[in-house]
């Protein structure tokens, strides 16, 4: 590797001081949650069929895993997607140094990805195409790889780093969970970048049928990927202030924070699931055909 691919120390450096920090942020959650057990409810619907430990030191437990949580949980270890925990003020103020270690933590993460860019090493469409369901905050490049590989850290999930612990108004008064069902999105993709889609396709006959399908397009058809969707999970919520409940809407990830001793009245939802799309609601976008034109890609054709 020649010098001009080696990340300057002074990247790393920051990234293993921002991660300490960071990881330092969540003791001290830990600590504050624990020095009050007891005295603020909990509830974590998804921990148990069990309405009792749904409530329980249990679900306690789960909720602070789920706060605190920054490496990949192993597989089919459990981790909370949604619930609620009354804090006190102590660990609402540990919460927001959490916030501020992951919001600082992300900055050299990306620090890191401005220098590969500045670098020309940045990653081409065709390969953000190819590797669509990576196209989050948690896509790592060579640079980042090594400095992860560096300091130590490679099974961070990076998702769960940069993802803000939602702190609740004070004098929340209901809180119900509900899920926005909107399951697919659509993106404009040329016959090029459909070919090289199609050529990394490692199932030899669908590679060959999707190549197939392609020939037949004309070098300036543009295409459309229909890309599924998980639901979307959302939070209403009322709260008091200065006397008049305010009302919102928002949408919401795993566990909240609750600025009181007293639970909100709240209502949880299942995840719907994914269910079938209705054609027509495709259909009225753009006028893109019903059918995939190469299924193995997700890609449609506009109507002709």
């Amino acid at each position: 590797m020649c010098d001009a691919d080696i990340l300057p120390q002074d990247y790393i450096r920051e990234l293993y001081e921002r991660f300490l920090a960071l990881k330092n942020a969540c003791i001290k959650v830990k600590a504050a949650v624990r020095t009050c057990e007891g005295d603020f409810p909990v509830y974590v619907p998804t921990c148990s069929e069990d309405e009792a430990v749904q409530v329980s030191e249990t679900a306690r437990d789960a909720a602070l895993k789920a706060i605190t949580q920054l490496f990949r949980p192993r597989e089919g270890e459990y981790m909370a997607d949604a619930g609620i925990l009354c804090a006190s003020a102590s660990t609402v103020q540990a919460i927001a140094q959490l916030n501020a270690a992951k919001a600082a933590f992300k900055t050299a993460i990306l620090a890191i990805r401005a220098y590969q860019k500045k670098e020309n090493i940045a990653v081409s469409k065709i390969d953000k195409l190819i590797n669509d369901e990576l196209l989050v905050k948690g896509r790592r490049t060579d640079h980042l790889n090594e400095a992860m590989r560096t300091v130590g850290i490679r099974s961070l999930d990076l998702k769960r780093c940069y993802a803000t612990i939602r702190i609740m108004p004070e004098n929340l008064a209901v809180f119900s969970w509900t899920w926005a069902t909107t399951h697919s999105r659509v993106k404009k993709v040329t016959v090029k970048e459909a070919l090289a889609m199609a050529r990394s396709l490692s199932d030899e006959k669908k590679r060959e049928s999707a190549l197939d399908s392609l020939s037949r397009c004309k070098d300036d058809e543009v295409l459309v990927r229909r890309i599924r969707l998980a639901n979307q999970l959302r939070a209403n919520y009322a709260y008091r202030e200065d006397g008049a409940i305010i009302r919102r809407s928002c949408p919401i990830s795993g566990v909240v924070i609750a600025q009181q001793r007293v639970m909100p009245r709240m209502f949880w939802r299942d995840d719907p699931g994914m269910g079938d799309d209705k054609p027509q609601r495709l259909l009225r976008l753009s006028r893109i055909e019903k059918a995939a034109f190469v299924p193995s890609l997700g890609l449609h054709r506009y109507v002709s």
